[in-house]
């Protein structure tokens, strides 16, 4: 989740700033004196290098398969299962019996694992961890210059400082998860939206698509940016996210044959499997849906109740009009005044980016690291406009504090009591964020 640079202002006596940065510092020390710890413990009860990056052994097994070409089989779960299983006993890998994880990324995204694939397992990882710090150090490039406007390293500072200290960077660090890729791609893409809200160049507006168009190697993190950005910005943007998704359509079809009648024909039956055959772990996904499945369901097996698919869809339908009104008064504006102003735009984009996970029915905790992008938005409005935080604001910051915090403890807890805490301060940061894209008349150029 990531609640990054919070607003703080110019003042050095600015209390928020200072409560921040106290924070960052005893995050630091706890995590410092976990790591230290579970390298003094019994190693049965440790965490250990045999139990880190399992995740990525999806990906793993997706591109040996398409090495061998036989890329149905990225999608068949026995062969899935067999391989991983294989891969954990010769690499030593604290794999459970019979455990595994299926590949749920469209067929293209194998490719980038087809290199890694022929190497030993634990060089690939190696390798793979280092491609994701790499990406995870451009997004916070990216972010702590959208906040530069102070030119106070106290300010900018706080960008690395949190984000490196929240529970999703180190889900995903551990599990080996590409969260840091698309947190790159994400603020990428945001980077151009705002440039081309505020010049209002087509260019901008063509990278800013084309750019987003890359999301879509995980659908669930592309769908509500693509159409927000396409609505807002034009044919520009929706020529960017066209040449993107031509380019990786043409690439599946050429170098893999059938294989997306495979992924549409399989891909319902393997999530079905996941979610409904087995005892699903709910509480990791920060969605509507695992938030009423998880309350009258709890981790039973079974299909999703008609009950809990009326609620799912009506929450969904709520979110989606509050966002579509968003969009609608941001279009309006941006129709009726020249100036040119990235903070409009920075508030339907921070309003999109919260409500994201709430609209999809699978959104895993990690990539809520991409929430980050959103905060620090929102935190450079209040910088480089040098104002004083209004009473909803600070409620903002509040929701944004109780989710940071919530994370911590959300996976442990949510489960066993049967109510997902994470979801309730998301809904109230999304609604907040949606609240203040709909007022786009209180800004004032910069």
């Amino acid at each position: 989740m990531g609640a990054v640079a919070l607003p703080v202002m110019e003042n050095p006596a600015h209390p928020l700033r200072k409560k921040l940065w106290l924070a960052a510092g005893g995050l630091t020390l706890f995590v410092m004196t976990l790591a230290i710890g579970n390298s003094l413990i019994d190693r049965q009860k440790a965490i250990t290098a045999d139990a880190v990056g399992h995740d990525f052994l999806a990906f793993y097994t997706a591109g040996h398969f398409l090495r061998e070409g036989r890329a149905d089989r990225m999608y068949d779960l026995e062969a899935v299962r067999r391989f991983q299983q294989e891969t954990g006993e010769a690499n030593h890998l604290a794999l459970k019996k019979q455990s595994f994880g299926p590949f749920w990324n469209p067929p293209f995204y194998a490719w980038l694992f087809v290199p890694l694939a022929g190497l030993p397992f634990g060089t690939a990882l190696s390798i793979w961890w280092g491609i994701n710090l790499v990406c995870l150090c451009g997004a916070m490039i990216l972010m702590c210059r959208m906040v530069s406007e102070s030119g106070d390293w106290r300010i900018i500072g706080l960008v690395p400082a949190i984000l490196l200290n929240s529970l999703p960077f180190h889900q995903a660090l551990n599990h080996g998860q590409n969260t840091f890729t698309s947190l790159f791609i994400l603020a990428l893409t945001v980077w151009f939206w705002r440039k081309a809200a505020e010049q209002r160049s087509g260019w901008n507006a063509l990278w800013a698509g084309m750019i987003c168009g890359l999301l879509f190697y995980k659908p669930q993190l592309g769908a509500a940016v693509a159409i927000v950005l396409v609505l807002h910005l034009g044919w520009r943007a929706v020529a960017g996210v066209a040449i993107t998704s031509i380019v990786l359509l043409a690439v599946t079809v050429i170098s893999m044959p059938g294989i997306i009648e495979v992924y549409l024909a399989k891909m319902p039956g393997n999530l079905a499997w996941m979610q409904e055959v087995n005892s699903y772990l709910w509480e990791r996904h920060v969605t509507f849906k695992a938030f009423w499945r998880l309350m009258f369901q709890g981790h039973a097996k079974g299909e999703t109740t008609i009950v809990v698919k009326i609620l799912w869809m009506l929450s969904v339908a709520g979110m989606g009009a509050a966002l579509a009104t968003a969009l609608y008064q941001n279009v309006k504006w941006k129709r009726h005044h020249r100036e040119k102003s990235p903070f409009a735009a920075g508030r339907l984009i921070s309003a999109t980016i919260a409500a994201m996970p709430l609209l999809m029915p699978f959104y895993f905790d990690y990539d809520l690291l991409l929430l980050s992008v959103a905060a620090v938005l929102f935190a450079s409005e209040i910088v480089a406009q040098q104002r004083e935080m209004s009473e909803e604001d600070r409620w903002l910051v509040r929701a944004w504090v109780v989710l940071f915090v919530v994370m911590f403890f959300n996976s442990s807890v949510s489960g066993t009591i049967r109510v997902h805490l994470a979801v309730i301060p998301l809904t109230v940061v999304a609604l907040l964020h949606i609240r203040r894209a709909c007022r786009v008349d209180q800004i004032a150029a910069a």
